[in-house]
Formats: C-alpha cells, structure tokens, sequence
C-alpha cells in the first residue's frame, strides 16, 4: 500500500472553542501519516489566531484581510496547501481516531476525486444524535434540483444524474489536491455559504472523477455552531433561495427542464405576493444579479 500525504484545511471564523475542542481529534486521527494543518481565518474578531500561535505553533495559519467566506476561504487553503491529498473540514466537526487510515486508501483509484463518510449530527454532545448524514439523491421537483439526504447509500449510482446519488462535499472531506484545482475548486458564486457542495460533487462526476462513500470514516458534527451562530435564520434564508436558483440554473440539463423551471418561476412571481413571501423577490432578484456578475467577470 502506498504512503499517503494529506493537508487538513480548517476555515475559521471566531471557531476559538471549537479549534480547542477539535484539534486534538484531528492530531490524533493523523497519527503515523505525513500531514500539514492549515486554518485559514476568515477575520475572525475573537482570539482564535492568538490561541493557534499559543498553542499549535505547528499548525500554519493564513489570515484573510476580510471576511470572503466558505468557498473563498477553503480555496486560499487549497492554494497554500503542499500535500498531494486535501481534507476540508468545519471546525467544528470532531474526527473518531481511524478517520483518515479509513478513508485513504480509497484514493488507490488514481480516478477518485474525493472520499467521505457518515456525518453524525449531534446536538451538545454525542449521546444526542439528530441524524446522521450518508449519501444524497438527486430529483427535480417543481423546476428546481433538489436532493434527498434520506436514501440508503447506494454509490453505484454516483454518476451526476438525476435520479442518481452523490455525496454532498461540505462539512468534511477528503479530495485530491490536483482535481481539485483543474476544477476551480469551490465556486464562490455561492458565497458565503450553502449549495458550493453540491455543485463541487456534481462538476466532479460530470468531469468525470469518481466519488466514493465509505461507511467507516465517520466524524461528528455539533449542528447550529458555526453559521447559524453568526447569521440571521432571514440572511440564511436569502442566502439558501438565492442559490438554489443558482444552483439549478447551473445544472438543468435540456430544454424540457428548462421550460418546467421558467413556468414555475413566472408563476411564483406572480402569485407570491398574495403570501407577503418577500424573501423570494429579493432571492430571485439577488441570484439574476450575481450570475450577471459572475458572466462578467469570467468573461
């Protein structure tokens, strides 16, 4: 079995209690595998760089100049990155002990994009489990893309079409570095947070990498800790609508999609006013805006 090299990627933002509470988890599942630990953080206003200093002096720590994001945050990571392999972890995501020797020697397939297992939801503690996170189905509905997070894994179907499965890549993950760049990595279209992992998983699988669930790499994840924390329950909700719009826009695929979206979405701006659903307007304005300016900025 060939040596594996990885390079852990925190994005940080006023994390300080919860890079205490979960670094040693991850120095732990590294042990005996060559690693680099990189937090990138993203102006935070607490001690959180203090402490890394303090305490993890071998942890290396880039700092933005003002506040980017999820998606513009992990991928400075990528760029600073030296290992060959990437895990893109929450800070506040706890690692059981044989995370990574479960989860690398998948990338054995020089075809394999990323990995990732079981995200075990839980709420103050380990003993109170909400859910637990596997694999997503892909289905259209009412004009928009959407997934099923409650489906029985099933990787043989990760092929990027509807109907099919695929693994969200958010929360925690390992991928290969040099896939990751040849895709651009997260699209920051969807800053600062929510849908950049389904669309990375389905770009992978439509480039066609492969993407693999193994049942054994499980981590914990302490819900409503990070963004929740910092942001209105309205600005995630904005954020959430806006780009499901994008999202769906992005990956509708032919011209019968097409036409069930476009009347969906006409007949909604028509009628939810009656509902005072104001939220919609501005989503649906602010998603138009940003694929403008995202046009024209590759452009």
């Amino acid at each position: 079995m060939q040596p594996f090299s990885v390079s852990v990627i925190l994005p940080n933002y006023n994390g300080r209690h919860l890079l205490e509470k979960n670094i040693p988890s991850i120095i732990n599942a590294l042990h005996g595998i060559d690693h680099e630990i990189i937090v990138v953080d993203d102006c935070s206003s607490d001690d959180s760089v203090l402490f890394l200093k303090n305490s993890y002096p071998e942890v290396t720590v880039v700092q933005n100049e003002r506040n980017l994001g999820f998606s513009a945050t992990c991928n400075l990571g990528v760029t600073k990155a030296t290992r060959p392999l990437l895990c893109i972890a929450n800070t506040d995501v706890t690692f059981t002990p044989t995370y990574f020797h479960t989860t690398l020697p998948h990338f054995q397939n020089s075809n394999l994009f990323a990995a990732k297992g079981p995200i075990i939801n839980y709420n103050n503690d380990f003993n109170n489990i909400i859910n637990t996170e596997k694999t997503s189905l892909l289905y259209y509905h009412h004009g928009f893309l959407r997934f099923n997070q409650r489906v029985t894994p099933a990787p043989d179907t990760f092929n990027g079409r509807i109907g099919g499965q695929f693994v969200l890549l958010g929360c925690c993950f390992v991928c290969d570095r040099a896939k990751m760049l040849q895709l651009g990595g997260f699209d920051e279209i969807f800053s600062p947070f929510y849908w950049e992992d389904a669309d990375l998983a389905l770009r992978a699988l439509r480039r066609g990498y492969q993407l693999a669930f193994e049942p054994e790499c499980r981590v914990f994840h302490a819900t409503s800790s990070t963004i929740a924390t910092f942001r209105s329950k309205t600005r995630r909700r904005l954020v959430s609508i806006r780009n499901k719009f994008l999202f769906s826009w992005r990956h509708l695929h032919g011209a019968e999609q097409w036409a069930i979206h476009t009347s969906f979405v006409l007949l909604s701006l028509l009628t939810r006013w009656c509902i005072l659903d104001w939220k919609y307007y501005i989503a649906f304005t602010s998603a138009l805006v940003r694929a403008h300016h995202f046009k024209v900025r590759k452009a």
